[in-house]
């Protein structure tokens, strides 16, 4: 049983009800990991509980009508009131006291869950779970099939009184039998479309001549008005891709296992070790070893094109134990850092498979930017760097310059580190919202 995301039914409260909606009335219980989000307190009387008075027909449709960009659509840089729609819960809750409560992809194996308290004037409880500091990851698996368990429940509750819910349900069952069918509607869910739109744009055009991974990776990141144009993109630099030379990854041995517990930064931090250690490459001379590493993928006149669409930053193609590694790229700073985290992303691909480099927020893309970072300024080495007084802005635009890295990367290193940064002003950290109290 799936104990990370649980939607607990307590008995049913009208059970000689007529329509479906009244019929599926109940008390649910929500719980994510060690939250119980469904905790509320009422107005009036002041006592408090753990479940909530619903039916569950108007979530149940909701799963139903939104089910692939719910469950496939990660999160952008920009956050969009239609993005927060599609991912709120408790938008089509028809009404009914619900807490706000979002779910998103955090890519191919992880479900990101978010939520938050908000003043509701009109409502009878108010709910007393808060906002966890970051959204929560959990297992793919588990959440579908606690949510597909949850609509078959309705279905049946219902007794055929809610045919648009089995017209819909049965569409996606259909859908999940079908493995071609399948992909395509995981392809549409992931850029936020319904694919039983007839009007929805056709992503077989957009995709011909772009490998299946590789669409999926910039579907991560760019937007739905500008991926005709990154597929043609794509297209138009294949061929310099295979001309560039081969990266030898025989030596890298295994990359760490993503464990969601942890940040995504860690499997990327740690298999940034992890190589270090199978193909002894000195930690002291990150220079060097990236270097030796990666050598004319990082030269100049090595990168894939000097610009490309935005949140693209390199492609790589696996082939056996090598991989052609092509940067988006107009400085040996941008080549080092975007060549290493396509590294990594091919290390943790299949053979044949292509890949892209991004900006995404998914947990592969994440661990990607981590690897980059720790092998261009190891935490080890700016640690023997530093005196007992830490660094000044003047020490990390050296320490920058001498490992030829961004200034970014040596810093937040350094941060991870926990090397004291002297007149350093850090930004507040970096936190998008879906749940807002607005939508």
């Amino acid at each position: 049983m799936n104990n990370e995301f649980q939607l607990t039914r307590d008995g049913w409260l009208d059970a000689d009800a007529g329509d479906a909606e009244a019929r599926t009335v109940t008390r649910l219980r929500i719980s994510i990991l060690n939250n119980l989000i469904t905790r509320n307190i009422s107005k009036r009387g002041g006592g408090e509980s753990e479940a909530i008075n619903t039916s569950l027909l108007p979530l149940a449709e909701f799963l139903a009508n939104g089910w692939w960009p719910l469950l496939y659509e990660p999160v952008r840089p920009n956050i969009s009131d239609a993005f927060r729609v599609r991912h709120r819960l408790d938008s089509g809750m028809r009404g009914y006291a619900f807490p706000a409560l979002a779910l998103w992809s955090g890519g191919e194996e992880s479900i990101v869950a978010d939520w938050a308290v908000f003043s509701n004037p009109f409502a009878t409880i108010s709910f007393m779970t808060t906002r966890p500091d970051d959204p929560v990851q959990l297992g793919r698996n588990g959440v579908e099939l606690c949510l597909m368990e949850f609509v078959e429940t309705v279905i049946e509750r219902s007794d055929g009184a809610c045919g648009d819910l089995t017209i819909a349900w049965n569409r996606i069952r259909d859908s999940i039998a079908n493995t071609d069918e399948l992909s395509y509607c995981i392809a549409a869910g992931r850029l936020g479309l319904d694919p039983y739109d007839p009007d929805a744009p056709d992503l077989s055009a957009w995709a011909a001549g772009v490998s299946e991974t590789l669409f999926n990776d910039v579907s991560e990141i760019v937007e739905v008005s500008e991926l005709a144009k990154t597929s043609e993109w794509l297209r138009d630099v294949d061929a310099r891709l295979k001309v560039l030379p081969e990266t030898d990854l025989s030596g890298f041995g295994n990359p760490a296992f993503d464990d969601l517990t942890e940040p995504a930064w860690v499997a990327g931090q740690v298999s940034a070790d992890l190589l270090r250690n199978n193909t002894g490459l000195p930690v002291e001379n990150p220079r060097g070893a990236v270097s030796d590493l990666l050598g004319s993928v990082i030269a100049e006149g090595g990168e894939l094109a000097w610009s490309g669409p935005e949140g693209i930053s390199a492609v790589t193609h696996r082939l056996g134990s090598k991989a052609r590694i092509g940067t988006v790229a107009r400085s040996a700073r941008q080549r080092r850092f975007r060549a290493c985290a396509a590294a990594y992303m091919a290390w943790t691909s299949e053979q044949g498979q292509e890949h892209a480099a991004t900006d995404a927020s998914t947990r592969k893309q994440q661990a990607s930017r981590a690897f980059a970072a720790e092998m261009l300024a190891p935490r080890q080495a700016l640690l023997a760097r530093a005196s007992s007084s830490g660094f000044d802005d003047e020490d990390l635009l050296e320490l920058a310059s001498e490992f030829i890295c961004p200034y970014e990367t040596v810093k937040w290193q350094s941060i991870r580190a926990g090397i004291r940064l002297r007149g350093i002003v850090l930004p507040p950290p970096q936190r998008g919202f879906v749940v807002t109290p607005n939508v």
